[in-house]
């Protein structure tokens, strides 16, 4: 039904919302974002041996990864109707082979894909829109912080029960990244336990994955829509620097952290490796006794970049001679999640 029913958002919405409401089954939803169908780009990148079945029916694609001794797992893609490049990848499988065995193989093989890897402020605006549309708790909260080392990550799961809104509300004083948050959701004026009136449980975590169980009406009507605007903004955001890399004089990005990553130029080789492990990429450092120096090669498009660090909290990106948005992001999102939260901003001077 997830895979055959009519095409479109709409009648995937639609079929999703039936197999988890009458057959319990756990959805799972990645966003992605492409200038090229998805399900075309998978097929042309992913290695010999691995690439995919490609169904298309009534505008959506099913994409069917062998198990290689396991069962095989079908995931449809489809465009979100809201953004012209923003796509949802979605699947019934078990979230552990959704993860492995798909995910796995955007972040290795199709480097012309975007993801999206959402800071604590999109986090907090994400779950907002589920609470625009109904009485929605957070039962869950995972968590993490740097060490003082800046090299290793602690992390944390709080069970909670508290309103979705004093979620959104909150602060990030205590500098702690969110990871996953966990929330129960029922129509408004709702309550116990009666089949009409049950809970849906929703997830979303950071690199923009979702799941539903016993319902996704939440999920489509109000949290997808709200990602897919964040990830055309960010998107944007990161053309418009990307189109720059020809001219003499590119525009930079800053990337500002939360935390003081950057204070130590002594842990500066570590910060190297830690951007050197991009895959599809090559770097040379330019060694130095108070700042960070790299000029970065993406080999997934040829994309080049200097990377600045000047201060503490501010990671610098200028394109050179050619970037693509893509590119870029994926830049963005592997520093995001080796160093922490941060934001996206026009460059400020490296202040």
């Amino acid at each position: 039904m997830l895979y055959d029913g009519n095409g479109g958002l709409r009648g995937l919405a639609k079929a999703a919302d039936e197999a988890s409401s009458k057959g319990g089954a756990g959805i799972n939803v990645l966003l992605l974002h492409s200038r090229k169908d998805p399900s075309r780009e998978i097929s042309e990148w992913a290695p010999e041996g691995g690439k995919p079945a490609v169904s298309r029916r009534n505008g959506k694609a099913v994409l069917t990864l062998d198990g290689q001794g396991r069962d095989p797992i079908r995931i449809a893609v489809v465009r979100s109707g809201r953004q012209p490049n923003v796509y949802y990848a979605l699947s019934d499988c078990p979230s552990a082979d959704f993860r492995a065995r798909f995910v796995s193989l955007l972040d290795s093989h199709v480097p012309t894909i975007s993801r999206v890897f959402l800071s604590n402020a999109e986090m907090r605006s994400i779950v907002g829109a589920a609470a625009e549309g109904c009485d929605a708790r957070v039962r869950l909260v995972s968590t993490r912080s740097r060490r003082p080392d800046h090299e290793r990550f602690d992390s944390r799961v709080d069970h909670v029960d508290r309103p979705a809104e004093e979620f959104v509300d909150a602060d990030d004083a205590d500098g702690r990244e969110i990871r996953t948050v966990g929330l129960a959701c029922r129509p408004r004026g709702q309550a116990g336990d009666d089949a009409a009136g049950c809970a849906k449980a929703l997830t979303v975590t950071r690199d923009c994955r979702f799941t539903a169980r016993r319902g996704t009406n939440v999920l489509f009507g109000s949290m997808l829509p709200r990602a897919a605007d964040l990830a055309a903004g960010r998107a944007e955001k990161l053309q418009a620097c990307a189109k720059t890399a020809s001219r003499r004089t590119p525009d930079p990005l800053d990337v500002r952290f939360k935390g003081r990553v950057f204070a130590d130029p002594g842990k500066n080789r570590a910060r190297v490796d830690a951007i050197g492990a991009m895959p599809y990429t090559a770097l040379i450092d330019h060694p130095s006794d108070s700042f960070m120096h790299i000029t970065m090669v993406d080999y997934g498009d040829c994309s080049t970049y200097d990377l600045w660090a000047l201060g503490s909290n501010v990671l610098t990106i200028i394109p050179q001679f050619f970037a693509s948005d893509a590119s870029m992001s994926r830049l963005v999102n592997h520093v995001m999640e080796k160093f922490g939260d941060a934001t996206i901003e026009k460059y400020n001077g490296g202040s």
